[in-house]
């Protein structure tokens, strides 16, 4: 079982069924995304496999237990103390020696690139009113606080791994 949290219009948890035929996904989003994410699922012809669930996941249950949580691209628009505690409430909902992946545009250890990071995060800055880019040293450090064993960069700047032990 694998919950997509933030997943958007849900195109990930479909990528994740297409390559594994057994694998079953929650998108949880905001309410508002979710029709866009049903027709998504619809079109794919998932809807037997993804299911939706709406809410606020920094407020909200988020069900399970799950294998796998994936959190792509949604740290960026919240503060480090926000992460922290999102990291430690996926960290209570997934199976023992389930998973929790981080895929973000994470700075590199001198906070002055990737480029592309650099640049987004001056974006990040502007339009956001509590957003930053972090970097990968932050992601390991909430999933140590949370409990996480195993902590692994599976990306250089971009996508970070830690298990429930």
């Amino acid at each position: 079982r694998l919950l997509d949290l933030g997943g958007g219009a849900g195109t990930n948890a479909i990528a994740f069924c297409q390559v594994y035929p057994n694998i079953t996904a929650t998108v949880f989003d905001l309410p508002a995304t979710l029709p866009v994410t049903e027709k998504t699922v619809k079109e794919a012809g998932f809807e037997s496999r993804i299911a939706l669930r709406a809410g606020n996941f920094n407020q909200d249950e988020l069900g399970g237990p799950y294998d796998i949580v994936l959190m792509s691209d949604i740290l960026h628009y919240q503060t480090f103390e926000t992460n922290q505690a999102l990291v430690k409430k996926v960290y209570g909902h997934l199976t023992s020696g389930g998973r929790l992946v981080i895929k973000d545009r994470f700075l590199d250890e001198a906070g002055t690139g990737p480029a592309w990071t650099t640049a987004f995060a001056v974006h990040i800055l502007v339009n956001t009113q509590r957003g930053a880019c972090f970097k990968t040293a932050d992601a390991m450090h909430w999933m140590t606080k949370a409990g996480f064993g195993s902590l692994e960069e599976l990306e250089k700047t971009a996508v970070v791994q830690g298990v429930k032990g």
